[in-house]
């Protein structure tokens, strides 16, 4: 994957963790996929390209535009999920191979595997956070809305417990301890989706997250990962895993903390 126009810092890093997610997710799939050759063309969709699948570039390079500006080339090995509702277009400069999978057959996968879950639940959000990014790589800096990138040091406050929940971090490198009232209860690391409890209850940050190295991170304000989750249902499913993870670790280091202080 090439983002295409002036580059942001961090999105060539986004952009390689994007393919590897979704090689990962690939061979994760167990069902067959179907063959797609496409001409070039100023339009993927009337040629054969549809929602209805995703694909996965075999040969040749497929471009992503929006408002008439061409943000990402897909290349070899790049995970294509077409959505009839964010405005994307498909073109190909020439030939175009690709295989192409059913999206209702990988959705049960997906549900069916927790990790399978996990890891599609962070290219949804990569993948949007691409699209934002090379969108506004290409807009005046005044007028950029929505996600953001956004880096921490060693030590750095991610997310701080009490605070109001403004948004969803999705970490793509690094690693961060996470705190309750002060006290280590786990750690978060590369694809962790961070705040989302808080966000979709309403209630206050319930732990505070704090780099152990340097951290890069996807910023998705609120509104943005309300959009995605209507937008994706089969991000629920994902969100739920992470959060029942989350839940059981933090309930664990909780009770081998109280048997620590007991003893």
């Amino acid at each position: 994957m090439i983002p295409l126009g002036d580059s942001l810092e961090g999105l060539s890093a986004l952009a390689r963790q994007y393919k590897q997610l979704g090689d990962a997710v690939i061979r994760g799939l167990r069902q067959t996929p179907q063959s797609l050759s496409l001409p070039a063309t100023s339009d993927a969709r009337r040629d054969g390209l549809t929602h209805h699948r995703l694909y996965v570039v075999r040969g040749g390079t497929l471009v992503a535009c929006c408002q008439g500006r061409r943000l990402l080339l897909w290349d070899e090995g790049d995970l294509i999920i077409p959505d009839p509702e964010d405005g994307i277009e498909f073109q190909a400069d020439g030939a175009v191979l690709l295989a192409g999978y059913d999206f209702e057959a990988v959705a049960d996968e997906v549900s069916a595997s927790p990790d399978l879950a996990r890891r599609w639940n962070a290219l949804l959000l990569m993948r949007q956070a691409l699209l934002t990014r090379c969108l506004a790589a290409q807009t005046p800096e005044e007028n950029h809305t929505g996600s953001r990138f956004a880096y921490f040091q060693p030590g750095d406050l991610i997310l701080r417990q009490g605070d109001h929940a403004d948004g969803v971090y999705n970490l793509f490198e690094g690693e961060a301890d996470v705190l309750v009232d002060e006290v280590v209860v786990g750690q978060v690391g590369q694809g962790e989706l961070l705040g989302a409890i808080a966000v979709l209850t309403g209630a206050p940050r319930g732990a505070t997250v704090r780099a152990r190295g340097r951290c890069s991170a996807m910023h998705i304000p609120s509104d943005g990962f309300y959009h995605l989750i209507r937008a994706k249902p089969s991000l629920i499913h994902g969100l739920m895993t992470d959060m029942a993870r989350q839940i059981n670790d933090l309930n664990t280091q909780v009770v081998t903390l109280s048997n620590t202080e007991r003893a």
